[in-house]
């Protein structure tokens, strides 16, 4: 009887450890020795345009510590196969930032965690990145170019020029809506001045001031206009007696005051005197002479920097000067890349890069940091028949550039910072 009972002793001991057994409880046939992770379902346009943020969760981290977590992600697959490594391996939820995403593309990601017994990955998530470039409505007028277009509180004006290639010149206002995706023109918007072409152009807080030029007869003007955006009105400025008349000058504003640099005179001769408009006061003061005689170029200005350069000169042609307005002088920032063999038309900022469109269309990149250029998109197919001219405009509120109104009735929301 005792032997008997010892043997069922002996049995349960058995049974009783086997349940115990780490097979039993956390084995290979329920995986449970392994981490449990499973991928964050929140959106990945978290941090900006152009950046992509991943998200995952370690819900159980299994029998043993966490030795790697991360995530996998693709472009072309919904089995993404590239890997990055978060270096945090102590927190159960965790993160990774992909920038510089590309636009128009379908990403793929799911994260992973590692553990001594094994890996687990959580649920394949995907999205859709924004588009580089979104149609806009067209200007319902007749094209123009060689006017003013510019951009006061995320809407787009254009004023003067003349209609396409040398017929009659033009005074009308437009307004572009950015919120609404509308143009609308009122009688009280049109430009007061005498109708011209290659006026100068520069904003301060909600007005923009526009003048110079000169009409077909080919007479200059040294005139001057401010436009409210809350009025819808303009106002003539006075100018300096001793202030030569010009077209195709370049300007642009800083801290507050605006500055027009260089032209050409009414009898074709190239300028490089710099006018300083303060309009607390109504005041004007001369500075120091632009380094070299310019006209025909650019201005590229924000962020408190202003850029000149660009120009039809040849000592001009290829270099990009910056403004220092607590010395009063220009500093050599950037020559175009051998790449770029045609003129300039328009550059603006958008982060900590300068955006430039050149003769064919081509947009380019110039970093801010290190002055490297890198090649862009180009201009969607519609303007294939209106190479150069167009106008690069930045908002107030977004990183989104406007892009067109050279010649043709086509604007364009272009997406920089998807532009990889």
């Amino acid at each position: 009887m005792k032997r008997q009972e010892l043997y069922l002793l002996f049995i349960f001991i058995a049974f009783s450890s086997c349940l115990q057994s780490p097979e039993m409880i956390t084995g290979i046939i329920n995986e449970k020795e392994k981490p449990t992770v499973v991928t964050g379902q929140s959106t990945p346009f978290i941090n900006g345009d152009g950046n992509l943020v991943f998200q995952g969760e370690i819900t159980s981290k299994g029998k043993s510590d966490i030795i790697e977590k991360g995530f996998y992600w693709n472009t072309d697959s919904i089995d993404p196969g590239m890997k990055v490594i978060v270096s945090d391996t102590d927190s159960s939820v965790f993160t990774y930032e992909l920038q510089h995403a590309s636009g128009e593309q379908t990403y793929y990601w799911r994260a992973y965690a590692i553990n001594s017994f094994g890996c687990d990955t959580g649920e394949i998530r995907s999205c859709q990145t924004p588009a580089i470039w979104m149609e806009k409505q067209e200007l319902p007028a007749d094209s123009r170019g060689n006017g003013a277009v510019f951009m006061l509180s995320n809407k787009v004006y254009i004023t003067c020029g003349m209609k396409i290639w040398g017929q009659a010149l033009v005074n009308d206002t437009w307004e572009y809506s950015i919120s609404a995706n509308q143009w609308v023109q009122a009688d009280s918007m049109s430009f007061i001045g005498a109708f011209r072409v290659y006026p100068a152009v520069f904003t301060i807080g909600n007005f923009a001031f526009v003048g110079m030029g000169f009409q077909s007869s080919g007479i200059a003007h040294k005139d001057l206009y401010q436009f409210s955006a809350d009025l819808k009105k303009w106002t003539q400025i006075t100018t300096p007696d001793n202030l030569t008349a010009r077209y195709k000058a370049a300007a642009f504003s800083l801290n507050g005051r605006g500055y027009i640099i260089g032209g050409y005179s009414s009898d074709n001769m190239e300028l490089n005197d710099v006018w300083q408009y303060n309009p607390n006061g109504d005041v004007w003061e001369q500075k120091n002479n632009f380094p070299v005689y310019f006209s025909g170029g650019i201005s590229i200005y924000g962020d408190n920097r202003a850029f000149t350069g660009f120009g039809e000169t040849s000592e001009s042609a290829r270099t990009l000067w910056e403004y220092d307005q607590t010395t009063d002088s220009y500093i050599e920032f950037a020559k175009l890349p051998d790449e770029i063999t045609t003129k300039i038309y328009s550059g603006v900022i958008v982060q900590n890069a300068i955006y430039i469109v050149d003769g064919n269309n081509q947009i380019w990149a110039l970093n801010m940091s290190d002055t490297t250029w890198t090649k862009k998109s180009g201009l969607p197919m519609d303007f294939l028949g209106y190479s150069g001219y167009q106008t690069l405009l930045t908002t107030d509120s977004s990183n989104a550039v406007y892009v067109g109104l050279g010649f043709s009735n086509l604007l364009y929301q272009y997406n920089p910072l998807w532009d990889n």
